[in-house]
């Protein structure tokens, strides 16, 4: 029995041996399956690992992860420290309404009242600002491009910012309320999200607008509520709204899906997210449920982390690979942020940052 033991071990050996030199010959995709084929038999059991331990939180109100780094803000100042929570630099505003967003390049320190914007990389350096000169409501990064959303008495506008700084949407509404908006990754294609009352009833309505501010087309979504939107690579268009997921293209709906208590969503290159319910179910993009996983955890959130997604409750965390729980563990939770291989646990006395590694 021992022979026959060793014999099986010797040739598994001898089998990862033959694959490994084989990844020399084959093309790229084939190299990636093989790879995978491997990773089945020496997977290795995942751990993780508290690396730093912040309690230095007073005073803050928000805070993101960085390539690495911690942006913090509070008290109208910009903090960039390391991941062992020491300060590599910080800045001072004095601005009247101060406000912070944090997009996938950079983040945005702005004023509400007077539309002055600092745009701040992960290392905490000015990389560029913007005067607007008018008051904004609220700022997001899409693509290429920077949204901006203006709110008076009398109307919402949006306005949408090139990489250049040229205007290229203007779109106003008189008697709608924005609910969301996004643009493709140069900006000649843009989506708005309205809710629209006036016809007593309760409707979402999505604008598709084109170059020049040409609304391409608007499509009505009768007692729903639009909660998000997203272009795919190939420019299909992604709308979540509080009962349904839609998938458009070519500005009509092929298809979309009925969800009960929907909390989030999550975007990959050819799959979508969707957690609701005790439920995360993984969707192609024709509709089809590739996976549905039913967790015994509550949970709220998902990020990306690395080739992982990662959720996250008011005391859960989990980490699923390819559709399997690879590791979870217990926190007391405000907010989670992720880097490519590290986590931010954000809590109500301290920041906490872990890291994912072999046992």
């Amino acid at each position: 029995m021992g022979r026959d033991r060793n014999s099986l071990r010797g040739f598994k050996i001898f089998l990862l041996l033959f694959l490994a030199l084989s990844l020399f010959f084959l093309k790229e995709d084939n190299e990636k399956k093989i790879m995978a084929f491997i990773d089945s038999f020496v997977e290795r059991e995942k751990v993780i690992k508290l690396k730093h331990a912040i309690k230095d939180i007073d005073g803050m109100e928000s805070v993101n992860f960085f390539d690495g780094n911690i942006i913090k803000w509070g008290n109208n100042k910009i903090s960039c420290l390391n991941s062992d929570g020491s300060l590599i630099l910080e800045k001072k505003f004095d601005f009247f309404d101060p406000a912070i967003y944090f997009g996938d390049k950079y983040a945005y320190v702005f004023d509400r009242a007077t539309g002055d914007i600092y745009l701040f990389d992960s290392r905490g350096n000015t990389v560029d600002r913007l005067q607007l000169n008018k008051e904004i409501f609220n700022i997001k990064e899409s693509g290429e491009n920077l949204i901006f959303h203006i709110k008076s008495p009398e109307m919402e506008i949006i306005n949408i910012l090139d990489k250049d700084k040229v205007l290229i949407g203007n779109y106003i509404y008189e008697d709608k309320n924005i609910l969301t908006y996004h643009t493709n990754e140069v900006g000649n294609k843009n989506l708005v999200a309205l809710l629209n009352l006036n016809e007593g009833v309760l409707k979402s309505q999505l604008d598709i607008y084109g170059i020049n501010n040409e609304r391409l087309r608007t499509l009505d979504f009768e007692g729903e509520i639009a909660l998000y939107l997203d272009f795919t690579q190939a420019e299909e268009v992604i709308l979540l709204t509080d009962r349904y997921l839609y998938f458009i293209n070519n500005e009509m709906i092929m298809w979309k899906k009925q969800f009960d208590l929907i909390k989030d969503i999550y975007l990959e290159k050819d799959k979508i997210y969707v957690l609701y319910s005790n439920y995360l179910e993984t969707i192609d993009f024709s509709g089809r449920t590739q996976d549905k996983h039913r967790l015994i955890e509550e949970y709220e959130k998902i990020l990306s982390f690395g080739d992982k997604i990662l959720l996250y409750g008011k005391s859960h965390l989990l980490i699923i690979k390819d559709g399997k729980e690879i590791l979870k563990f217990t926190e007391n939770i405000e907010k989670v942020f992720t880097s490519k291989d590290e986590i931010l646990v954000l809590g109500q006395e301290d920041m906490k940052i872990y890291q994912l590694s072999n046992k």
